[in-house]
């Protein structure tokens, strides 16, 4: 039996592919990586809202994130 945490763990999985944008985001980082400046132009959306989402997909592990160089 799953304790209360595995739950909640998962709860935060689910909850994180709810949403649209995110859902394009991860179907962008499927295909390449992609900076945040990047995924602004393809998404049509403002930086601190797609850093907003990133953050979000972080949390739930569902990305990961490194310095890249441009």
């Amino acid at each position: 039996m799953r304790d209360g945490s595995a739950y909640r763990k998962q709860a935060q999985v689910f909850q994180a592919l709810s949403h649209p944008v995110r859902l394009r985001i991860l179907d962008i980082l499927s295909r390449q990586e992609a900076c945040v400046c990047h995924l602004t132009t393809i998404l049509g959306k403002r930086q601190p809202y797609v850093s907003q989402q990133l953050a979000l997909l972080r949390e739930a592990g569902l990305v990961i994130d490194r310095r890249m160089e441009h």
